[in-house]
């Protein structure tokens, strides 16, 4: 008899602890990578962008104060890329973002999670609290299996 873990796995958390070079703070479009290399949404060597296009677009709404809906986020990502993005893709990497707890919807409009105090938050403060909170919510799970097997010995 196998073991399903994939059906017992809630998330994943992949968090990178990268140098920041001179380099990286030379151009937005580095830093973006940089960001999303460091919060686990792209793979290292990743060549293909569209995940780095819609975290940047949803970005520049968030430091914009608005909250986009689907179609403001095509819009914006065709103007960037000076083509039509495919809308298929985009709302994949979109719920891939919301899989890793990075953004949420409401009414169809997406906004980056914000912590307990959504007022008082910004956006570096909530990204800290959503990845602390799930490895403390993972750790919990390891200390209560390290235990019972502690006993078992």
């Amino acid at each position: 008899m196998g073991f399903p873990e994939s059906e017992l796995i809630k998330n994943e958390i992949v968090l990178r602890d990268l140098k920041i070079s001179q380099d990286v703070l030379l151009s937005k479009k580095a830093m973006i990578r940089w960001l999303a290399l460091s919060l686990g949404l792209i793979s290292p060597n990743e060549t293909r962008t569209l995940m780095l296009d819609v975290f940047e677009v949803l970005l520049y709404f968030h430091f914009k104060g608005k909250n986009p809906d689907i179609h403001q986020i095509l819009d914006k990502l065709e103007k960037k890329k000076k083509e039509e993005p495919n809308p298929k893709a985009v709302r994949y990497h979109l719920l891939q973002l919301k899989n890793k707890c990075i953004i949420n919807s409401k009414q169809r409009k997406y906004f980056f999670i914000t912590g307990s105090l959504p007022e008082n938050n910004t956006l570096e403060i909530s990204l800290k609290e959503n990845y602390k909170e799930r490895i403390d919510s993972s750790f919990k799970q390891i200390e209560k299996v390290l235990k019972a097997l502690k006993r078992s010995y």
